[in-house]
């Protein structure tokens, strides 16, 4: 294996940011409006994200009747997860992996042979079929047609060991292409099973959290075509950082006078946590206390919380008082480097926020936390 590829195998995640909708410039317009009106309307505060739920509601009927901002689109708090983890199969697929993750990492200053940034960043998902795929990586024509590869924009052969695996499940993580060795920049993520995918796409990754945003992608489709019903791109990309870049949240355009572009982009971290509860109706509490700033899981077994944290799918993990006795079974990975005390909590539901501020390894992170948190 060539020397810049053995470090490039050092990164086995990578991670993408979906907007679909045009959410985050709706959401940059509607903290934008909060900025510059909060004397007007006597918001608490000029930053959209710390204004209560009731100011929230006001915001709309503020902006219809506002003369400067009337028509304006917007979106508001609370905004889902818009990040999805993949890691990568270095050793089934390696030109497909080196592949990917440069078209990650790179940015829109890097142009290729087509003349367009060699780049996934601010590039288009142009299919989308529920219960079948979700394509993007058309960097060069945004709709399919195209794509361009890192290796002098040609197109590179298929290899053998990510031919052989299966798309059994979802999450696959796929080469798209036109034919045999016909591989570029194009990519597909399976919703559910397609067999009929089998020896013709090589394999080279797969999922490892953001199965929500998967959701909502899959969301987009329509039984009648491939375009999904609305627009989505990928506003940010790149290697991911098991512990220290975040797994889930969302881009927030802080308005900023001082800045060239008059605002200051932030990632909004929500923490992903499992549930950990003995019923149904205690793990519904905790939903209720924690979704509003938080990814949640909930777990049924204990094998399946210690596959979570071996593969870096959770960043905690809420244990009920009742299941106490089940969580002492778990054990992290040593190459977490974290004590099992800041990132399992024994906690009752109505805690649960302030437990994970005030005792998680996430509070020691210079990561901005969303909400409560």
């Amino acid at each position: 294996m060539p020397e810049a590829r053995k470090m490039n195998s050092q990164h086995k995640h990578c991670y993408l940011d979906f907007d679909l909708d045009d959410t985050r410039y709706k959401l940059g317009q509607a903290a934008a409006f909060c900025h510059a009106t909060n004397q007007r309307y006597g918001f608490s505060s000029p930053d959209l994200r710390q204004l209560g739920g009731s100011e929230l509601k006001r915001i709309p009927d503020y902006l219809e009747n506002d003369h400067e901002w009337k028509g304006t689109s917007i979106a508001l708090l609370p905004v889902k997860s818009s990040r999805i983890v993949l890691q990568l199969k270095w050793d089934v697929a390696p030109l497909a992996c080196e592949n990917f993750l440069a078209l990650c990492c790179n940015d829109e200053k890097q142009i290729g042979q087509s003349g367009k940034p060699l780049t996934y960043r601010n590039s288009t998902v142009h299919r989308v079929i529920p219960k079948f795929v979700v394509q993007g990586g058309d960097i060069v024509f945004g709709n399919g047609s195209g794509g361009e590869s890192i290796f002098n924009g040609k197109k590179f052969k298929d290899e053998r060991l990510g031919l052989l695996l299966k798309h059994d499940r979802r999450g696959i993580l796929s080469m798209g292409n036109s034919g045999k060795n016909s591989n570029t920049s194009q990519f597909f993520i399976t919703f559910d099973k397609a067999p009929q995918c089998d020896g013709k796409h090589v394999i080279f990754g797969e999922v490892v959290s953001g199965w929500d945003v998967l959701d909502s992608l899959e969301g987009t489709g329509t039984p009648n075509t491939e375009t999904p019903q609305v627009s989505i791109k990928i506003t940010d990309c790149g290697a991911w950082t098991p512990l220290q870049t975040p797994g889930a949240g969302y881009w927030y355009d802080q308005p900023d006078e001082k800045s060239y572009s008059g605002i200051s982009p932030v990632f909004v971290v929500r923490p992903r946590v499992a549930i950990l509860a003995p019923n149904d109706q205690v793990a519904d509490k905790f939903k209720v206390a924690l979704e509003p700033v938080c990814t949640v899981v909930t777990a049924t077994t204990i094998g399946t919380i210690n596959t979570w944290l071996q593969c870096y799918a959770i960043d905690l993990l809420v244990v009920a008082p009742a299941c106490e006795t089940e969580a002492h079974q778990l054990t992290l990975p040593s190459d977490w480097g974290i004590t099992t005390e800041h990132t399992i909590l024994i906690s009752k539901p109505i805690d649960a926020l302030q437990n994970i501020r005030s005792h998680s390894w996430l509070v020691s992170r210079n990561w901005s936390l969303d909400g409560a948190i």
